[in-house]
């Protein structure tokens, strides 16, 4: 039988949507790639509970994003429910649509410099719709830092190089929004907040 020129052309559109359909199913069922926990820290990342423990927890995330913030609770929570068998890292990704992301993370750093980045982390999670310059030293007041020290690794972008490196290793990472999370290595795709105390605890099991 003889196909007409519509019918071959209707035949190709089916053809061509056959083979993006396989080759979608086979690139999305590709394991993710996974990394070792050492490849992804690094020596001056902040952490959390016992960094001798075989599982890490590593969270790229930015200060002004919403959905960081959303799980800002349930992180510090994990955390705290497993710090004997788990170590807990932050690195920064700020994303160019969050104008106080940045700011947020150097001020971050320069309280760590004065050993309260972890604090300065839970003060700007609990109060990020305020977030602003005057708010972030007004934030190191209220924190306790030397407030001449503070401002001046703040203002002069001491850490830059540091929030820098941490999105260069992100994008690296397959890092492309903000929270990510990688278990031992392995980037999680998390549907809901519940599933990361899901994987943790699966992890641990182990």
């Amino acid at each position: 039988m003889k196909l007409s020129g519509e019918s071959k052309f209707l035949i190709g559109i089916v053809l061509v949507t056959v083979i993006l359909v396989i080759g979608g199913i086979f690139f999305l069922s590709r394991p993710a790639p996974a990394f070792t926990c050492q490849e992804i820290l690094t020596s001056d990342s902040y952490k959390k509970g016992n960094e001798k423990a075989r599982n890490c927890l590593i969270e790229f995330s930015d200060f002004q994003c919403p959905a960081c913030g959303s799980f800002y609770p349930q992180v510090k929570n994990v955390v705290e429910d497993n710090k004997d068998n788990l170590v807990f890292a932050y690195r920064h990704f700020p994303l160019d649509q969050h104008e106080q992301a940045w700011p947020a993370a150097l001020a971050a750093e320069a309280a760590g410099e004065q050993g309260k980045f972890w604090e300065m982390h839970d003060y700007i999670f609990e109060n990020q719709e305020n977030l602003s310059e005057q708010f972030l030293l007004e934030a190191a007041e209220k924190l306790g830092l030397d407030k001449e020290n503070f401002e001046a690794a703040y203002k002069e972008k001491k850490y830059q190089d540091k929030i820098n490196r941490d999105l260069t290793d992100g994008r690296k990472f397959g890092v492309d929004a903000t929270p990510t999370f990688f278990l031992n290595g392995k980037k999680l795709n998390l549907f809901s907040r519940t599933d990361l105390d899901k994987a943790v605890e699966e992890a641990i099991k182990k």
